[in-house]
């Protein structure tokens, strides 16, 4: 615990006093045409991952505390919906593994973790921060997983950045024995899915606001049945989209 308060301490310095003082964390949601539709590459940015742990340290602050925002209390939730005792989850998209100390604090018995991420500097802030816990660099549409690895696929808020959400969703569904968990997608009820561009932590990348009835039944076609499904954090880009928006978490069972 020294070591990881040490390293927030410094990443608190190097980015200054305020997490959102020299850029947004969220901004400037644009549609894209299929004409314009190229990767984005700001996740891969080793700034973007420190501001996006540097935003998180106060909210883990408030999960030790007791306090948890919204959607960690939601994984939190999901987890335990699956029933598991101790169970072996490999998050897809992890970040800097924040999820990890998360639902290890707000679960009621501990959790097997292993963190992937596309972005090389994601893992490897995430290997300084929590350096006893096995993160791995892969991309979540070809995993470096072998099938039925893990109890449970948990793709932690990265479904909505990754534009071949489909082939991640297969993916997910290969390595997990039992369980996926899809958490805080963002969701339509009308329009059909709709990938943005925007800004994350000063740079471009690629978001996919889901037709709710849609992403259901992509989990239906890949030997999915949804146990469960709670409401997660707010998030509200109805101004691009044109009618309201929201984010769910789904729990489900691979048939």
């Amino acid at each position: 615990m020294r070591m990881l308060n040490r390293l927030r301490h410094a990443l608190k310095a190097r980015m200054g006093a305020s997490p959102t003082s020299e850029f947004e964390i969220s901004a400037g949601h644009k549609i894209l045409d299929d004409e314009s539709l190229a990767e984005r590459n700001g996740w891969r940015d080793m700034i973007v991952a420190e501001r996006q742990h540097r935003a998180y340290i106060p909210l883990l602050e408030q999960v030790h505390a007791g306090q948890p925002r919204l959607d960690f209390a939601v994984a939190a939730q999901a987890v335990g919906a699956t029933g598991l005792t101790s169970p072996f989850m490999i998050e897809i998209g992890c970040g800097s593994g924040y999820y990890n100390e998360a639902l290890n604090a707000l679960l009621d018995q501990p959790l097997r973790y292993l963190g992937l991420d596309r972005s090389e500097s994601m893992t490897s802030l995430a290997r300084r921060v929590y350096p006893r816990v096995p993160f791995v660099t892969g991309d979540a549409c070809q995993l470096p997983l072998a099938d039925d690895c893990c109890d449970i696929s948990f793709n932690g808020t990265s479904l909505m950045h990754i534009a071949d959400y489909v082939s991640a969703i297969a993916e997910g569904v290969r390595v997990s024995r039992d369980w996926c968990i899809f958490h805080t997608v963002p969701v339509v009820e009308n329009r059909s899915t709709t990938l943005l561009s925007k800004e994350a932590y000063g740079r471009e990348v690629i978001e996919v606001i889901f037709n709710r009835s849609e992403i259901e039944k992509i989990f239906g076609e890949h030997r999915l049945a949804i146990e469960a499904v709670f409401e997660s954090f707010p998030y509200d880009v109805s101004a691009v989209m044109e009618e309201p928006t929201w984010t769910l978490t789904y729990v489900c069972r691979k048939k």
